[in-house]
């Protein structure tokens, strides 16, 4: 499957959002939006989906709900943006996730997907691995951007996913950097978001570009 790298807005005000959003708009296909709103995590950012659908854009928007009800949410998304193609929910939440997922895909009719944290095994979501669009593993704790890579039982548990379902397309959010990248590809990621690393830089252009080139070099990860 093709490797795609994924700019993460995590922002609090919609200055900020518009202004990431024309930074990377014309270099990539997707946008991951950050969503917190205090109840799976301490921390709130801006989100608001009716004023996104004024910023007019052809990327496509991935959802990441880091959030106890993520469907309210994802249907104000879907209602407002068309572009909106993803929803990933936390296997944390205390809600039925296949239920969950079921309606994403059938009510919103969008891609449905999960996200692991640091320290939820993926045995945690053994019983609907199969039925996932997508799996999205943490490589930092959620909340804020800037952090450093937990290490090597990240790659573990992707390694794990990819064995299990080589098919499965593998996000990796949080911690990428240029050095770390081709680790992530043999484990078998081929999604990749990115925040501070690309926000942060001095050049933020140049530092999106030298992202896309190197993994334009590696060699995506093989389903079975």
């Amino acid at each position: 499957m093709p490797l795609e790298l994924i700019p993460s807005i995590l922002v609090e005000s919609q200055k900020e959002f518009e202004q990431r959003l024309r930074l990377v708009e014309n270099n990539v296909q997707t946008i991951h939006v950050d969503i917190l709103d205090g109840t799976l995590f301490p921390f709130t950012n801006w989100h608001d989906a009716e004023t996104v659908a004024g910023m007019q854009t052809s990327v496509r928007y991935e959802l990441h709900l880091m959030v106890s009800n993520p469907l309210p949410i994802i249907a104000e998304w879907v209602k407002y943006v068309p572009q909106t193609c993803r929803a990933i929910v936390h296997a944390e939440i205390e809600r039925p996730l296949n239920k969950i997922l079921e309606q994403i895909r059938t009510v919103h009719c969008v891609e449905a997907g999960v996200a692991l944290n640091p320290e939820t095994p993926l045995e945690e979501i053994q019983t609907i691995l199969k039925e996932l669009d997508t799996l999205l593993v943490m490589g930092v704790h959620p909340g804020a951007s800037g952090q450093v890579f937990e290490g090597e039982y990240i790659l573990e548990k992707i390694r794990q996913a990819h064995e299990r379902i080589p098919e499965l397309p593998i996000t990796i959010d949080g911690g990428v950097t240029l050095k770390n990248m081709s680790a992530l590809v043999d484990a078998g990621c081929s999604r990749f978001c990115v925040t501070s690393i690309v926000f942060g830089a001095k050049n933020p252009h140049e530092a999106l570009q030298a992202f896309q080139t190197a993994l334009a070099g590696e060699t995506p990860p093989q389903a079975a």
